[in-house]
């Protein structure tokens, strides 16, 4: 909150005070906000924060974003020599800053596009800022296809509050209106952060525009537009995601093509723009993408805004690509930092560039989007050929000799062999060259940084599940006292129960993407509607039931009460409950395999933990002492929708306590770490008599289905690669009958 205060106050009071102060020291004035936001952003890391109703969120993505943000705008005031006399220049990039910190940082789609004009409207005008032909034609496409897009986003607002009645990105809904929504609003903040189809103004506009104006668009406002594009994609891509890919597929394939066939410096970096929006696009599949797509940005704002400092000092307008030839030998500083920066976009070991390809990639392949992988590589061999090119005639070729005969006797204009810059600009180049060195050498504390307090690279994707309410269904009539509410979220999110407008409390997401909330004390009779929210929104998934009186469970009547029958339970471990005569001893069995046997409690209630299952139907039946029939129950397991962190302890689900149960059985539990193996010793007395690996599957579950003889048989559980002598992490006991 203090970095946005401190760009809107300073704004608001530069503007007032404008006529008053120095070109200069407006100048200065502006750069200092803007490295005070920074000090600030930096000052507070990693300590999020809510204002307002949750319309602004400050955690660890708006702040790794804006930073990026800011850096970019930064680099644009103090690079340039093209204000002039004009106050207003530094004014405009100021609130173009305010609107990227507000974009950033809220999740809330009304908000995103106040911020989007925000950002927009100082860049219409910075965009014409040089007053010529080409100036004019970029500012006018700029404007007329910004507005278009806008309007298109405004549209898919509508849709989306219609779709699912918010406001807020990563509420989940479905059918046509909802696909249509994410649809329009993926279009408005791919224009911005110019990918294809979306991308005709970008190559014009970036060769139209002063050069501090061409590096603001392509760091600054793409790292503003992606922020808003992850918090879009935090519920998933079920259905359009399709979109997505393709648009993404397009970007890739027509940035870099578009790139090899261009002969002006700056209009290859628009290009090389768009490539570059298609590589941090592979990280949105991934709901641990933030951090990677913060750090990718991080090492593009370096190598760009370093080659766009350069051409800047070459000329504040076109550079074709023989302006080039033989920079290293007029100029070292711009020379090697112009190699520095191509070799970094390139992409090549060990610049930060490699490294954060590399961090998107992984969470690309996280998420199974291997094809976009594939087409990224192929693309990345071809933009590598383009930089290099422009490498080879900076750094290893030499000036032309007939062009240094006329430079010295002066025939050449003087912007023809201009490759001078500002002394604030070389200090700016050379702490970029500094960094670009560090976080080559050390990129881990670039994305640890960004990655405070998420899972570490090795770290599994989490289940992406849609927030939801699986049991009871709406309409359903459920005896109070004997139910529970049931659904799916974000793992680790903490979502708020309502009842109506009573808010009865809070149930944090289990890590297999399932939560259950007790109503304690039960409900009374009568109709009810159930609401789960996220923190910061005002609706969320309801159902409405009919509570009717508590059934008579004391009184002996065996059943299920929850989950609700034929209803769909999300993937992972989840929870039987069910009624009858206190005291008895009941046997659970799915599928005709034995989970074990529960004790009814006073109350007449009983629970039992059920191993994750395969996903499918499966029926699930009660069974007393003596019978060989009883109540049934028909569910459905959901698929996992992605692969889990699994970074829960190791525990068993069901028979901990050992005891007699029939014959086939099933035990599991979960464990630490996505594909982690156990294996199971089976003991008769102390002769081992069989061994089993067991693995974590996608569901953050391990199981083991047994059939033995009967009589009395020992389970071991230990990490594989565990010797016999140690411990065991689990012992069960059991008696076979």
């Amino acid at each position: 909150m203090i970095p946005l205060l401190i760009l809107s106050s300073t704004a608001t009071v530069l503007t007032l005070l404008a006529l008053w102060i120095p070109v200069r020291a407006t100048k200065w004035l502006t750069a200092g906000t803007i490295l005070a936001a920074i000090v600030a952003i930096l000052v507070g890391w990693n300590q999020p924060a809510e204002y307002f109703g949750g319309l602004f969120r400050w955690d660890l993505l708006a702040q790794g974003l804006t930073l990026v943000a800011l850096l970019g705008v930064l680099w644009a005031v103090v690079i340039g020599r093209y204000g002039g006399e004009r106050l207003e220049y530094y004014l405009l990039a100021l609130y173009a800053a305010t609107g990227m910190l507000l974009m950033a940082s809220t999740p809330n789609l009304v908000v995103i596009l106040i911020a989007l004009e925000a950002l927009s409207l100082p860049l219409y005008v910075l965009a014409t800022w040089r007053r010529d032909e080409r100036s004019y034609e970029a500012g006018l496409k700029y404007f007329l296809l910004g507005a278009l897009s806008a309007a298109v986003f405004l549209y898919g607002i509508a849709l989306h509050f219609g779709a699912t009645g918010s406001f807020n990105t990563g509420v989940a809904g479905s059918g046509v209106l909802y696909v249509a929504a994410m649809v329009m609003l993926l279009i408005g903040l791919a224009f911005k952060a110019s990918m294809v189809p979306f991308h005709w103004w970008t190559p014009d506009v970036y060769q139209g525009s002063p050069t501090g104006v061409s590096l603001l668009m392509a760091t600054a406002v793409k790292a503003a537009a992606f922020a808003a594009l992850v918090r879009l994609t935090s519920e998933g891509l079920p259905a359009w995601g399709v979109a997505l890919a393709a648009v993404i597929v397009l970007t890739l394939i027509f940035g870099n093509l578009g790139a090899l066939a261009q002969t002006e410096a700056k209009r290859l970096l628009a290009y090389s723009s768009i490539a570059h929006a298609g590589y941090v696009g592979v990280g949105l599949f991934s709901l641990t993408g933030g951090p990677a797509i913060s750090f990718y940005l991080l090492t593009y704002l370096l190598g760009t805004g370093l080659a766009f400092a350069v051409l800047s000092a070459i000329s504040n307008g076109n550079v074709p690509y023989e302006r080039l030839r033989g920079l290293f030998g007029r100029n070292r500083l711009l020379g090697v930092g112009f190699g520095f920066a191509m070799l970094s976009l390139a992409g090549l070991p060990p610049f930060p560039g490699f490294w954060g390809k590399l961090l998107v990639f992984l969470e690309g392949a996280k998420a199974g989007q291997y094809g976009l992988l594939v087409l990224a590589l192929i693309t990345s061999a071809i933009a590598a050929y383009y930089y290099l090119r422009l490498f080879s005639l900076a750094v290893l070729s030499r000036q032309p000799e007939h062009e240094r005969e006329e430079e010295r006797a002066g025939v050449l204009p003087p912007w023809a062999t201009a490759t001078t810059a500002s002394g604030t600009a070389r200090w700016a180049m050379i702490g970029a060259m500094g960094l670009i060195g560090i976080l080559g050498i050390l990129p881990f504390l670039g994305y640890r940084a960004f990655a405070a307090g998420q899972p570490s690279m090795g770290a599994r994707v989490p289940v992406t599940t849609n927030l939801s309410i699986t049991s009871p269904s709406s309409g359903a009539e459920v005896p109070a006292g004997e139910f529970s509410l049931q659904g799916t979220g974000q793992p680790g999110e903490t979502l708020e129960v309502y009842d109506g407008t009573t808010r009865l409390g809070t149930v944090t997401v289990g890590q297999n993407g399932g939560w259950s909330f007790a109503l304690e004390p039960a409900p009374t009779p009568g109709a009810h509607t159930y609401q789960v929210r996220r923190a910061g929104q005002t609706s969320g998934p309801s159902v409405t039931v009919n509570v009717t009186s508590p059934s008579t469970s004391a009184s002996g009547e065996l059943g299920f009460t929850a989950p609700a029958a034929n209803s769909r339970v999300p993937a992972g471990s989840f929870a039987l409950q069910g009624t009858g005569k206190p005291g008895d001893e009941l046997e659970v069995f799915e599928d005709g395999v034995s989970l074990g046997k529960v004790t009814v409690g006073a109350d007449g209630r009983w629970s039992l933990q059920v191993p994750a299952p395969s996903s499918g139907a499966h029926t699930y039946e009660l069974r007393a002492a003596g019978t060989v029939e009883g109540p049934k129950l028909s569910l459905e397991v959901e698929p996992p929708t992605g692969q889990a962190t699994c970074d829960q302890p190791f525990a068993l689900a069901n028979l901990s306590a050992g005891g007699t149960v029939s014959a086939p059985f099933r035990f599991g539990g979960t464990g630490q770490g996505r594909g982690t193996v156990y294996v199971v010793t089976v003991k008769r007395g102390e002769r081992v008599v069989g061994r089993k690996e067991v693995r974590m599957d996608a569901a953050c579950g391990w199981s083991y289905q047994s059939n033995p003889g009967k009589g009395a048989i020992t389970y071991e559980v230990r990490p594989k690669g565990t010797a016999d002598t140690e411990a065991p992490l689990a012992t069960i006991n059991l008696n076979v009958q």
